[in-house]
């Protein structure tokens, strides 16, 4: 199928992806007010993908909105990190990160603190299934924001490598976490 499809599919459920992004946003008024804006750079992200049909329907034909909450997420994160960095930079190496971390933890909605959880929750699962390699590489990948090209040059890893290993973790995610995210989108926090 064409990636055109695959973009019509996920607009379907475009008012879900804008609850996502508010959700990921948190707290975050900035991020929460231009959640559209976000949504929007996710689909373009996505465009660039020449098998993005493949990547995000399932054989039954249901699109997985699990990748599009993970590249909504990387979306938004990378974009806070990028304004803290300039914000916070003046302040060098006298700043303390965990008061930074404590003073904007404060007052959080259940839905971020589910979020939260779903993380710790997805590291916990990719350290106690996968294997070792698995899980160092796809920390890596996480926590550094780098490509899989970036990771191969530095490491001397082969890209293909990486790839399926990212692979195998994502699927080990979606695998134990689909009931716990299906949760996270009914807005059943106490669930997870």
């Amino acid at each position: 199928m064409s990636k055109n499809k695959a973009l019509e599919l996920l607009a379907q459920h475009h008012p879900e992806y804008i609850k996502m992004a508010k959700s990921i946003a948190g707290n975050n008024n900035e991020v929460f007010n231009y959640a559209e804006d976000f949504v929007q750079e996710a689909y373009l992200k996505l465009s660039r993908y020449d098998d993005l049909f493949n990547k995000i329907v399932s054989d039954k034909g249901k699109v997985s909105k699990g990748y599009m909450f993970f590249v909504l997420r990387s979306i938004i994160l990378n974009s806070i990190k990028k304004k803290s960095n300039l914000k916070y930079n003046h302040l060098g190496s006298q700043y303390d990160f965990e008061e930074k971390y404590n003073w904007i933890d404060e007052g959080q909605d259940p839905g971020v603190v589910s979020l939260e959880a779903l993380e710790i929750k997805m590291y916990q699962i990719i350290k106690d299934n996968a294997s070792w390699f698995d899980y160092e590489l796809f920390k890596t990948y996480l926590t550094t924001g780098k490509s899989f090209r970036t990771i191969a040059n530095e490491s001397k890893i082969g890209i293909r490598t990486i790839y399926l290993s990212i692979k195998r973790s994502k699927l080990l995610i979606a695998d134990k976490l689909h009931e716990d995210y299906q949760d996270y989108l009914n807005g059943d926090f106490h669930l997870i």
